[in-house]
């Protein structure tokens, strides 16, 4: 009684454990040998021939249901593969067997000459074998021999088959095989089968969860992969080799010299690396991702916890070939950093064409060209044009060196420049010795005639300073002269389509151009026109007529005022 109890109860907890990945023998064996001790317990109880007849039926569903799904067991663990053809073989031939067994009171195939005698209170069932027994023992010794050869397979394919598994498996067998064999030969007065029974029960209560984490195929399910090319490797809590499926192999070469069971600690680089990654899963208690690269190739690798409820049965890794998607984004990285060095590259020579542009016209002027101005043609704009021009100055170059002269001239140049820029004037070019600046162009301006009144006595003041430096220096003082003229003019980019510059044509550039050069005539550094003085007096500065100055090239006289 406390045997069917133990084997029941383990029943029941094999019952809450299932899983609908467990092979199905399991779940038979799991049925049948309850059925078989409870048999075995009424053959203790029986007093009458048809209650022990009865009890033989189900004592013996374990002799032959029970241990054709052992062997089916054994050999699935074992990965010893029976074909389909020899499984249905050995069903017909236990189905037969176990139908003599039910057939047992109207026929003498299995059991002949039956009696049941009470002896000192002791009910004693004789009976003599009959044809159909013998084949029992056959059978059923040949499936035991398939066990033990199933078995001891898989112990030499370590490569393939858990070596605890396969000691369990060999315990199971050689427990029941001993009971069956050894028992009825030695001990017919005890019953050992049950226990034989129970103790597998036991043994194989724990092997179909084990072996779902070494089927890579059912871990492949259970983490709900469905694209095929994917690499599986499992591990157990110890982070020990339970196998990997034929893309890992395929991928990882090195994994067919693993066994299973192996720690990974003992394998190569990506072995350990393996290993730490699972115990950095873990330690995240989730899913972790790496890229993993050897030998040209990139693989993507993501670790993830296998659990039984909240237990931690093992590691799980997914490993796909990510050479593709990797040398796709070095491409795009290699792109990116060429591109980021032409664009840099290009960015450097636009700077220094913008600063070289930029000294050869004046800032404004190059912004100006860089919106986009650059077509041939123009726009009439009111706007002051200044000339300067260095009194004297051939007379004063005939007797100087040619760097000197220069030296003089840029110095020169530099100091009025500042004055111009610094008063919203834009230097247009220099001719020679002199300099022309515009007042309202390109930028328009409503104060272009206060801003070149102002830029002309800055230069006055600058040329003060200049002269010092330049008597330091042993070099001449200089003097200027300067005109201002303010007026409609044309304004825009000048000359051929291959060969422009941005200018300002007209009238009032000739004039401004003739009123400096009467400086020398009325003594004067600066002198201004009408129409540029009319502006200033209205800004309330004060101006001094100078003359009626007849303009050559213009039949009326222009009024030229001075400070």
């Amino acid at each position: 009684q406390a045997l069917f109890t133990i084997s029941l109860l383990l029943s029941l907890a094999y019952t809450v454990k299932w899983r609908r990945r467990y092979n199905v023998y399991f779940t038979l064996e799991f049925t049948v040998l309850p059925i078989a001790c409870f048999g075995y317990l009424q053959e203790q109880i029986a007093t009458t021939l048809d209650h022990i007849i009865l009890a033989k039926q189900l004592s013996y569903l374990g002799g032959t249901f029970g241990t054709l799904f052992m062997t089916l067991c054994i050999c699935y663990l074992c990965k010893f593969n029976l074909s389909k053809n020899i499984r249905r073989i050995l069903f017909a031939i236990i189905f037969m067997i176990y139908l003599t067994i039910l057939i047992i009171p109207q026929t003498n195939f299995f059991y002949r000459d039956m009696s049941v005698n009470v002896v000192n209170g002791v009910t004693v069932f004789s009976k003599k074998y009959g044809p159909a027994h013998v084949v029992f023992n056959v059978i059923l010794f040949a499936l035991f021999t398939l066990n033990f050869i199933a078995v001891l397979r898989g112990m030499r394919k370590r490569y393939d088959v858990s070596l605890t598994t396969t000691v369990l498996l060999f315990i199971a067998v050689l427990t029941n095989f001993v009971a069956f064999f050894f028992g009825r030969m030695f001990l017919k007065n005890l019953e050992l089968i049950p226990i034989g029974y129970v103790a597998s029960q036991i043994l194989m209560l724990f092997l179909p969860e084990r072996m779902v984490l070494y089927n890579v195929d059912d871990t492949l399910v259970d983490v709900s992969v469905e694209r095929g090319d994917i690499a599986i490797i499992s591990l157990d809590k110890k982070k020990h080799f339970l196998g990997c499926n034929s893309v890992a192999k395929e991928f990882f070469p090195q994994l067919n010299r693993l066994k299973i069971d192996e720690n990974l600690l003992s394998g190569d680089d990506f072995c350990q690396r393996i290993s730490t990654w699972a115990g950095m899963v873990k330690k995240e208690n989730g899913k972790v991702g790496r890229l993993y690269g050897t030998g040209g190739k990139y693989y993507k690798v993501i670790g993830d916890v296998i659990r039984n409820g909240s237990g931690l049965r093992g590691y799980n890794f997914m490993i796909t070939d990510d050479t593709q998607q990797q040398n796709y984004l070095r491409l795009i990285r290699n792109y990116n950093a060429t591109l980021e060095k032409d664009v840099e590259k290009k960015t450097k020579e636009i700077v220094e064409i913008n600063d070289i542009f930029g000294k050869n016209v004046s800032p404004q002027i190059r912004d100006y060209l860089l919106k986009g101005n650059i077509s041939l043609g123009g726009e009439k704009r009111e706007a002051t044009v200044m000339f300067c021009d260095i009194r004297g100055f051939t007379t004063l170059s005939e007797n100087m060196a040619g760097e000197k002269v220069v030296q003089l001239l840029n110095t020169y140049f530099t100091g009025l420049e500042k004055c111009i820029t610094a008063n919203n004037g834009v230097i247009n070019k220099y001719i020679g010795d002199a300099v022309m600046a515009l007042f309202g162009v390109p930028i328009p301006s409503d104060t272009h005639q206060k801003d070149a009144y102002q830029a002309a006595l800055a230069m006055r003041k600058e040329l003060v300073e200049l002269n010092k430096e330049f008597k330091k220096k042993g070099l001449p003082e200089l003097r200027f002269g300067i005109g201002l003229h303010s007026g409609t003019l044309l304004a825009g980019n000048i000359g051929a389509a291959s060969r422009m510059e941005y200018t300002v044509i007209g009238d009032t550039v000739n004039t401004a151009s003739r009123i400096e050069g009467l400086c020398k005539t009325y003594k004067s550094d600066l002198l201004i026109s009408s129409s540029t003085a009319d502006a200033l007096t209205k800004s309330g500065i004060q101006l001094k007529f100078v003359a009626d100055a007849a303009i050559r090239g213009r039949s009326e006289k222009v009024e030229l005022y001075s400070d």
